[in-house]
């Protein structure tokens, strides 16, 4: 049975998943921890920062016990997919790193094929861009979609050899304002949906 860890960000995000799986809350000394049999759920903390190190931490703790798989859920701004819409991402990208002539966004030696494709036909597989806050304006034209914890997530599955999956949920269009008008919005905010299509594709 294949060992699954959910990373999520916040705890209002995890909470209704954890829920939903039957997850129990365990005493750690990691961020908060839930997990029931092949299962376990990190709370990871908001942005980049944050992520790499309970993430790093986690899996130092658990090394006997590694997982097959991480599976991050999240919400994400967009340039140009429908508010409430999920999204399969394909490739993650840290928004903020730039070589002048030499890199842009893709971290040298990070570059692994360790992103699975559910072959969801319904869902949109997009790249999704990692910045250090929210984003309001871009000159990426392209349909991408942006989080602020995704590709520490990657980058730590590239050094450990770690299948990721990442399903993400369109809260704006790189709007702050739409964000915070369609947080009361429970057909867009509600995050148990993927578990449904987790399911269908045979991951969990």
């Amino acid at each position: 049975m294949k060992r699954i860890l959910f990373v999520i960000a916040m705890e209002k995000e995890a909470k209704d998943i954890a829920k939903e799986l039957g997850l129990v809350e365990r005493n750690s000394e990691d961020s908060k921890v839930f997990e029931k049999d092949n299962i376990s759920l990190l709370i990871s903390g908001i942005g980049k920062q944050q992520t790499a190190i309970n993430l790093t931490k986690y899996l130092e703790n658990n090394k006997e016990n590694l997982p097959d798989i991480i599976i991050n859920v999240g919400y994400v701004g967009s340039t140009k997919s429908e508010i409430g819409s999920w999204a399969s991402v394909n490739k993650s990208y840290n928004y903020e790193w730039f070589i002048p002539g030499e890199q842009k966004y893709e971290v040298e030696g990070f570059n692994k094929n360790i992103i699975k494709d559910i072959n969801e036909t319904e869902i949109k597989a997009l790249p999704c861009y990692s910045a250090e806050s929210f984003v309001t304006s871009t000159d990426i034209t392209d349909d991408v979609v942006f989080d602020m914890e995704l590709h520490s997530i990657y980058m730590i599955c590239c050094m450990y050899g770690i299948e990721l999956i990442s399903l993400k949920k369109v809260s704006d269009n790189l709007s702050l304002d739409d964000y915070y008008k369609n947080i009361d919005m429970k057909d867009v905010m509600e995050l148990t949906s993927s578990l449904k299509i987790l399911k269908k594709a045979g991951c969990i």
